[in-house]
């Protein structure tokens, strides 16, 4: 019995996945549908009392990183609604650093892997540009988090964010790729 339902549990993720589409979007698309890309996220953000579900904040840190040349955000589809996000930007030119924000999946879809996806796809993305390191920071207690940017490949530097390259304004637990 148990392992009929762990079966019926694992088809509905693989059938919720199958039916969604990736999308990623580079800077001149984004500046190009920034009203649709802002209400895509409004819907992701819709009924949720998480303190990272804060659509203004979100909407000044897009339009800062959108003003960098290197910059990007993946955006995971199920149909025409967005159910999770991450976005990232080379913060440092020099080093060819980038750093990930955002990492978000709508509440009702959370538990099905989609963070871990989005999360191995910006990855995947960034990569193309062959980056000395990718940074998150994450908060101490958001366990989920750590647990996915883990399952991706990322370490914990064992320094606080605003450590790593003195850039970063929240003292968030640092997590990076090389």
């Amino acid at each position: 019995m148990k392992f009929h339902l762990l079966l019926n549990v694992l088809l509905k993720k693989k059938r919720l996945v199958d039916n969604m589409n990736f999308k990623i979007v580079l800077r001149d698309d984004y500046l190009l549908n920034r009203d649709k890309y802002l209400n895509d996220i409004k819907y992701l953000y819709l009924d949720d009392d998480n303190k990272f579900a804060d659509i203004d904040g979100i909407n000044r840190h897009l339009d800062f990183i959108f003003s960098l040349s290197n910059s990007l955000l993946v955006l995971l589809y199920d149909g025409d609604k967005l159910v999770c996000m991450v976005n990232g930007y080379l913060y440092n030119s020099i080093s060819n650093d980038w750093a990930l924000f955002s990492l978000f999946t709508k509440k009702d879809y959370r538990g099905n892997g989609l963070g871990y996806k989005t999360l191995k796809l910006i990855v995947e993305e960034i990569k193309k540009y062959t980056p000395n390191m990718i940074v998150s920071g994450i908060e101490e207690d958001n366990i989920s988090s750590i647990k996915v940017h883990e399952s991706v490949g990322f370490k914990n530097s064992f320094m606080k964010w605003n450590e790593i390259d003195g850039g970063f304004p929240d003292n968030y637990l640092g997590f990076i790729i090389k």
